[in-house]
């Protein structure tokens, strides 16, 4: 496996604070998001593509849910990511269920072949153990798990085969067994929140890299699975405290202090964007299947579109107008419909922390378009 000199990598990231600090990016993307698959085969209650609560007018097309993203498309922008320089990881995922495609694994070699690391949000069902370990290079497993017990995990994923906790449990042994750590992710809502502390637990049974909380974004139907603000309530006072508490005492890596964050009582905003700042412009960029450039992960912020044949011209977006008044706006503190359930939070937040630390709070403040304190 080709790996990028540690030097070339130090020269990127700075090349991408400075950039981030004069507001137009040096390199290109740090992370990429390929959507691989729309088609799923569960039907989690809070996802706004396959939940069995969405609005008649927002369920998908049977041909939507057909498409894929072809291995030469996947590699045409992959191999101009790479030229561009900048690009340390790919994150493999979807509007549904990226192991449906049936060419992910030749996505991760060909990724691995370049040095780039590779993350694969899955439920893991139907993971290949032999297929996607078979090349040498960094790998994350991004499991859903959302529920420790069969009637809760049964109840969130929606799963329409009898035999989906079981399977989600041979493959955590499986995992397990190969000495292997993937990290878990909880999306909490009203039918698994109260699981959180046994969430834990469950991590210590299946070893795992960390834990990712998220509080579920909700929307177009999806507001069904909310939680209420009395176990909102519930979460602050008494079961993130437990779950924090339980996890240092294993020794189980989690995010539960950011996620504290997401949780606001009265609404179901899941981000305070406007106290942080967002920085996606400068280290993230998604591509779906159907070819759209998005500026990070919400759906409604559209770049640019990839032509059907010939070279992807990545590059000429992210260093073109349309992008840059994108990252122009957010820089003044002007945010997007939706970012107030942003998806890319935590990371948001880790970068601002970095940023007011180095800057202080004058020209942090200044940074994300917002009076200093």
């Amino acid at each position: 496996m080709t790996r990028p000199d540690p030097e070339v990598l130090r020269q990127w990231r700075k090349q991408r604070m400075r950039g981030l600090l004069e507001g137009r990016p040096r390199v290109g993307p740090q992370t990429v998001h390929f959507d691989l698959a729309n088609a799923c085969n569960t039907r989690c209650t809070t996802c706004w593509d396959h939940s069995p609560h969405l609005r008649e007018d927002r369920v998908p097309s049977a041909a939507w849910k057909r498409q894929t993203l072809p291995l030469d498309r996947f590699r045409a922008v992959f191999d101009e990511l790479v030229a561009m320089g900048g690009l340390e990881a790919i994150i493999l995922s979807g509007m549904g269920e990226p192991l449906l495609n049936p060419e992910v694994y030749a996505m991760v070699a060909h990724a691995h072949a370049h040095g780039v690391g590779v993350t694969i949000i899955t439920n893991l069902l139907r993971l290949d153990p032999e297929r996607v370990f078979a090349t040498d290079g960094q790998l994350d497993l991004l499991t859903s798990i959302c529920g420790v017990s069969e009637p809760v995990w049964q109840a969130f994923h929606a799963h329409p085969q009898p035999d989906g906790w079981a399977t989600l449990r041979r493959q955590l042994e499986g995992l397990r067994a190969r000495g292997f750590r993937p990290k878990h992710v909880q999306v909490i809502n009203g039918q698994n929140f109260h699981e959180l502390v046994e969430m834990v637990r469950f991590a210590e049974a299946f070893p795992v890299k960390r834990i990712n909380f998220k509080l579920a974004s909700l929307a177009n139907g999806t507001e069904a699975v909310a939680l209420t603000p009395a176990q909102k309530d519930l979460l602050l006072a008494d079961l993130v405290p437990r779950a924090a508490a339980l996890a240092e005492a294993l020794g189980i890596e989690t995010d539960l202090p950011a996620f504290a964050l997401q949780i606001d009582p009265r609404s179901h905003r899941t981000a305070p964007i406007e106290d942080v700042g967002c920085f996606m412009g400068f280290l993230y960029a998604r591509v779906t299947v159907q070819g759209e450039v998005l500026f990070c992960c919400n759906t409604r912020v559209k770049v640019g579109q990839l032509p059907e044949e010939g070279a992807p011209d990545l590059a000429k977006l992210w260093r073109g107008p349309s992008w840059q008044a994108l990252r122009d706006m957010v820089r003044r503190g002007r945010f997007f419909p939706g970012c107030e359930q942003c998806g890319k939070f935590k990371q948001n937040v880790k970068w601002s922390d970095r940023l007011k630390e180095r800057l202080g709070e004058q020209a942090w403040a200044e940074l994300i378009g917002r009076e200093a304190p």
